[in-house]
């Protein structure tokens, strides 16, 4: 969700191009706890993504041994996905500006995937950023709003866990209190919202080896507003309702996303 100044006006300085690069650059830093690099298993018949970065990095052992829990209570880490490609998103079920786009995008790439045959072999994990609101009960809820499918999965943890997570992945988090009157409702209790979390939006692709092998931090491009489900699509702000008719550069769609799950696994999607 976009970060405010201090005078309280809008802006998205954790969603410029130059942001993306320093992820990157983050990660390679990474390499050094890990194992190192090596060639990303790929066909020469998918071409590489023309939108994002493609890097090849070893995802520490310590991140991928988090332990993270499910929409259904399931615990999982990164490293029960080996094997499988992952496309690891950041989001919360709060946010009414980017993430609802996001996850609108997420279920194109989850049809695309579908349709290709892909289904045992790409996890989508949409991952929490607001621990503190993000209980099973609230990714259920979420999950269910999209009709998301097995191999679509919503994930919390606990505060230190998902810090830890982010921060190894290069993505920053802010979190602020609500000051607007009245105060905006939690679409699935009714409560009144305190605080929100501003965020870095991205996309983050990790090969079945345990590297990471793409990503891409902007503001998610979708195809209509039908695609957000009702509920959150009313749950929207201003910005958020701005964002999905003319979302700012740097931006990115669900077929960036297919383009670069295609590169990884050497599979043609979409």
């Amino acid at each position: 969700m976009p970060r405010t100044t201090p005078t309280g006006a809008r802006a998205r300085p954790l969603r410029r191009a130059a942001v993306g690069a320093a992820l990157a650059a983050g990660a390679v830093i990474l390499t050094a706890c890990g194992a190192g690099p090596v060639a990303a298993p790929r066909s020469s018949a998918t071409p590489t993504p023309t939108n994002g970065t493609v890097l090849d990095v070893a995802v520490p052992t310590g991140t991928a041994s988090l332990p993270l829990v499910a929409e259904d209570g399931r615990t999982v880490t990164l490293a029960s996905f080996v094997g499988k490609t992952v496309v690891l998103v950041d989001f919360l079920t709060l946010c009414q500006e980017i993430c609802p786009l996001t996850s609108a995008n997420m279920a194109a790439v989850s049809a695309a995937v579908e349709k290709a045959g892909l289904s045992q072999d790409v996890m989508i994990l949409e991952t929490t950023v607001d621990p503190w609101r993000d209980d099973v009960a609230h990714l259920e809820a979420y999950q269910k709003l999209f009709g998301a499918v097995p191999h679509w999965s919503f994930l919390t943890g606990s505060p230190a866990d998902i810090a830890a997570l982010w921060k190894s992945f290069g993505v920053a988090t802010e979190r602020n209190v609500i000051t607007e009157k009245p105060a905006p409702k939690d679409w699935y209790t009714g409560a009144p919202l305190t605080y929100d979390i501003d965020h870095q939006d991205v996309v983050i692709v990790i090969g079945p080896d345990g590297h990471e092998r793409w990503l891409v931090n902007g503001t998610p491009s979708i195809s209509a507003p039908s695609t957000v489900p009702s509920t959150l699509q009313s749950f929207l702000s201003a910005d958020g309702l701005a964002n999905e008719s003319a979302p700012p550069d740097p931006a990115w769609t669900a077929a960036d996303v297919e383009a670069a799950v295609a590169f990884v696994t050497g599979h043609s999607i979409g």
